[in-house]
């Protein structure tokens, strides 16, 4: 019976210690917190992100608008030239343009559809610069790029669009009326 009482002892004293008390408190705070911290920094670098693309495709839609450039492929390159911190910009980004009828506003809720980097394939898109056509045409651009986030879970916690692959997509739109020369 001592040995069972002073085990007994040993045990009470041992759960009444308050040694390590902090330690467990971190380890069960800390994670939440870092994980609080790198969600805020991540969601600080996709809206960094999305400015820099929102930016790089008016200065490239200026361009166009002037004639100095003609081809999709140069507009991609042109966006991903002026703008900063997209990784692999040029496999990454699809540029769809295409003329809008005014009278019915037709095809401006078409998905835009964009690269798929894990399987490697780009979708074929509209380009349609609008090169002789009507004086005073509306011209829709779209850009699709996915990137890579720090974080997997920051797209699902923001509500950012996100493709199957977990890459987070950045899309950005404008309108410019095409001239004649």
């Amino acid at each position: 019976m001592s040995i069972l009482s002073s085990f007994h002892k040993r045990l009470l004293r041992r759960w009444r210690a308050e040694d390590g008390g902090v330690t467990v408190e971190f380890v069960i705070v800390f994670p939440f917190i870092m994980s609080f911290v790198l969600l805020a920094l991540d969601s600080g670098v996709a809206q960094l992100r999305q400015t820099f693309l929102a930016r790089a495709v008016d200065l490239t839609m200026r361009e166009v608008r002037l004639g100095n450039i003609g081809a999709s492929d140069s507009m991609a390159a042109q966006i991903c030239s002026r703008t900063a911190m997209i990784s692999d910009c040029r496999n990454s980004i699809t540029v769809e343009m295409q003329p809008i009828d005014t009278t019915t506003f037709a095809g401006l809720n078409d998905p835009l559809r964009c690269v798929d980097r894990e399987q490697n394939i780009t979708p074929a898109v509209t380009f349609n610069p609008g090169a002789g056509a009507a004086a005073q045409e509306l011209m829709l651009v779209r850009v699709c790029v996915a990137t890579d986030p720090f974080i997997r879970l920051t797209g699902w916690a923001l509500g950012m669009p996100v493709n199957e692959n977990g890459e987070q997509i950045l899309i950005s739109t404008g309108v410019f009326v095409n001239e004649p020369r």
